[in-house]
């Protein structure tokens, strides 16, 4: 009989060393155990497959929890199945944990007892117990169905099984005495594992498919007898699912303007393709008749740009949607439909905590361009974590999976949505927020209930004018390193130079002038309103020519087909530094920490707009001329150390081609005059070219002057026919106002 458990069983008894009085395990036992057992243990083989290209999810078994958690890629990559543990409880029936594994992904199930291997089907669901009931195609040979007694209960053993390096291990232990209480008043016996627990001569008292036991008897017994769900009536359940999901989750469609062209002074643009995409289609959750709640995590730079939703119903035309508001704590918006749906899904009001383990559903819902791709199937909930504001949030097998989460009425219990991240000023992922979590449905109705109060007001779609507001501090920043720390006797300060920054420069009537801020202070952190942790500042290398001059000598060298792609010489407005304070909101109070001659030195601000920059600044199209000119805002009249009384318009595109290129005018130069007239803005540089046969341009490199003439031969005819009164032929297009688009 010995051999017989070693060669059908595959099994290594693992024996407990520590005796426990009249619990105490011999080996004699450990023996009688394996043998009683050793026609009832079985091996559930499930041959997995790819669906759609995808791989099975959450099947590499967890030591420390029981769980199924990873992929199942390795068991189709080795040509192997994936095997676990299921128990005899009749020639046709085997009992075996629950993996809440896709059937989309099961190619096919089968049940091993030696070398006999049975082909099998689920055939029931446990409702309380993560157990699945396994129907035989035949009758398994030379099985022994387990037969219970709970009227044992002296010298009780939990005895598991489980696949370890290659072989089959049973562990016998004396069952654990150590009772669990909770504050909710629930009391049990911790397990290590789902287990059977046996008396010392074999014989089985009952089979806990969880790791806990009741302190009652009521665990005691053939699970026979235990509340399950018939594979029928989880049919009826998934298409009762799909009925609610159909008409309660809806795809959203949300359209945005084009994004404003970067600052070429920048080195990368801020932002992945999804922050740059003029359309994303995204999730939206029926709230009532005339409210949704649209999963887009949107940053407000993204929201600024946003034009149009449209929901799309079940069935019909889509819906347009007026945006409500951008939640503050959540990423996530509100939208009012302009025509009501029915068939929001309901809320559950039940305590999650409760629900550890027991039979509830999922729908996993993909929005891939228009098509919707969902699966739905039964799913529990393993474990539990303490999150944001001591709130609690569920865990599946699944993790990383986004899927929604539903009790057995198909009520909506939880939902994927990620906590939206306060804005830090950290490397290049300082805007990134959290991925989601599943959050109970309980949180999010308690914030509907009062929505204004958590709606963030700076996250809002905004004119194509105010798209690039910007707020400021009025510093230029040098970011340092460790040998500029020492050189400042910040080293201790900086962590070393890996935060902070130096203040180079500060901008008249700026925030920090008017704070008093002085050149040679070091920016360590901010201190932000209603933000639980400072924000420590860290610049990065933000532009071209941060270390090495403007090549100015070597402008004429350049091509005009490459003059797109010249980078601005002066250091961007937008950095990261500005596009946090922008990110944080207008309006809001921070405290900036200095230190400086030895000391921390602490000045309130509140975060205002900056005055126009280079991105922002007026700007003037001249289609005859072929080329666009822009004001002069206060970062580039600091690059070129001009006053504000100085008059100057900035070149800022020079089409290929066109009479400003052929005339020699470059990007970045600065036009002063146009036929000796100053020119304080691109208002007098409209207005002074107009109607000129060849206006002359006063144009400035850096220190260098010369005049610049072009000739107009459609100003030249214009001017005959309105002398003559003649129609006029134009061989060239009129000046535009409006601005043209630029790189």
């Amino acid at each position: 009989m010995h051999g017989r458990i070693l060669i059908a069983l595959t099994l290594l008894i693992a024996i407990a060393g520590a005796a426990r009085a009249a619990d105490e395990i011999i080996p004699e036992n450990s023996i009688v155990i394996a043998e009683t057992l050793a026609s009832s243990v079985v091996r559930v083989e499930y041959e997995l497959q790819y669906d759609k290209g995808e791989a099975p999810e959450s099947l590499a078994k967890c030591p420390g929890c029981g769980g199924w958690h990873g992929s199942g890629d390795e068991y189709i990559k080795e040509e192997r199945p994936m095997e676990v543990v299921g128990y005899v409880l009749s020639p046709t029936q085997v009992i075996t944990g629950d993996t809440m594994l896709h059937p989309r992904f099961i190619k096919a199930l089968s049940v091993r007892l030696g070398e006999h291997r049975v082909p099998a089907r689920i055939t029931a669901y446990g409702k309380d117990q993560k157990a699945l009931f396994l129907t035989l195609d035949e009758p398994l040979k030379n099985c022994k169905p387990l037969e219970f007694d709970p009227q044992r209960k002296e010298s009780l053993h939990s005895v598991t099984f489980d696949y370890e390096e290659g072989i089959w291990v049973a562990k016998v232990e004396p069952a654990p005495k150590t009772v669990t209480i909770e504050e909710n008043g629930r009391r049990y016996i911790r397990l290590k594992h789902s287990c059977i627990v046996v008396d010392k001569a074999g014989v089985p008292v009952g089979i806990a498919m969880k790791e806990e036991l009741p302190l009652d008897d009521s665990w005691k017994g053939s699970p026979t007898k235990w509340d399950v769900v018939k594979a029928d009536e989880m049919a009826k359940m998934l298409e009762n699912l799909t009925r609610v999901c159909d008409s309660g989750l809806l795809h959203v469609k949300l359209n945005f303007r084009s994004p404003a062209k970067s600052d070429r002074s920048t080195r990368y643009r801020y932002g992945d393709d999804d922050e740059n995409a003029v359309e994303q289609d995204v999730l939206g959750l029926l709230l009532n008749e005339n409210t949704v709640a649209v999963a887009a995590n949107l940053k407000p730079k993204v929201t600024a740009r946003l034009e149009r939703i449209l929901v799309y119903p079940p069935k019909g035309d889509p819906i347009p949607a007026k945006f409500a508001g951008t939640l503050a704590d959540y990423g996530g918006l509100i939208a009012t439909l302009e025509k009501p749906l029915q068939g929001a899904p309901k809320f559950s009001q039940a305590d999650l905590l409760a629900m550890r383990d027991k039979l509830m559903l999922s729908a996993k819902i993909v929005l891939r361009g228009d098509n919707r791709v969902c699966y739905y199937q039964h799913e529990r909930v393993t474990q539990y974590e303490m999150g944001w504001k001591r709130n609690i949030y569920p865990e599946l097998s699944k993790r990383g999976e986004a899927v929604l989460l539903f009790d057995a009425n198909a009520t909506l219990a939880a939902i994927p949505i990620a906590r939206r991240s306060k804005v830090t000023l950290q490397e290049r992922n300082r805007w990134s927020d959290s991925s989601p979590v599943l959050t109970p449905v309980a949180h999010l109705a308690e914030m509907l209930v009062d929505l204004p109060k958590h709606i963030d007001p700076d996250n809002v779609p905004l004119t194509e004018a105010d798209e690039n507001r910007l707020a400021w501090m009025g510093v230029e920043l040098q970011g340092l390193d460790r040998e500029l720390a020492r050189a400042n006797n910040v080293s201790e300060q900086t962590k070393d130079g890996e935060i902070g920054a130096l203040v180079s420069y500060i901008y008249p009537e700026s925030p920090a002038a008017k704070a008093g801020v002085q050149p040679g202070y070091v920016l360590l952190r901010l201190h932000v309103q209603d933000q639980p942790a400072p924000l420590e500042v860290k610049m990065e290398d933000e532009g071209y020519f941060t270390h090495e001059p403007f090549p100015w000598d070597k402008l004429d060298q350049v091509s005009e087909e490459y003059y797109d792609q010249i980078p601005n010489p002066w250091p961007a407005a937008e950095n990261s530094f500005t596009r946090a304070l922008t990110d944080i909101g207008f309006g809001k109070k921070y405290t900036a920490e200095f230190f400086f001659n030895g000391e921390i030195i602490n000045k309130d601000f509140l975060i205002e707009a900056s005055p126009a920059y280079f991105n922002s600044a007026g700007r003037f199209n001249s289609k005859s001329f072929g080329l666009t000119v822009r004001d002069l805002t206060f970062e580039v009249r600091r690059y070129f150390q001009r006053k504000p009384e100085d008059p100057g318009v900035i070149v800022s595109k020079v089409e290929q081609g066109s009479k400003a290129s052929i005339s020699g005018i470059k990007p970045y130069e600065i036009v002063t005059h146009v036929n000796d007239t100053p020119v304080m803005n691109v208002a007098d540089f409209e207005k002074l070219v107009k109607d000129q046969a060849e206006p002359r341009l006063s144009v400035k490199r850096m220190t260098r002057d010369r005049e610049v003439k072009i000739k107009m031969k459609a100003a030249e005819k214009r001017k005959k026919a309105k002398e003559s009164a003649e129609p006029e032929k134009e061989d060239a297009e009129p000046d535009a106002p409006a601005p043209a688009e630029e790189p």
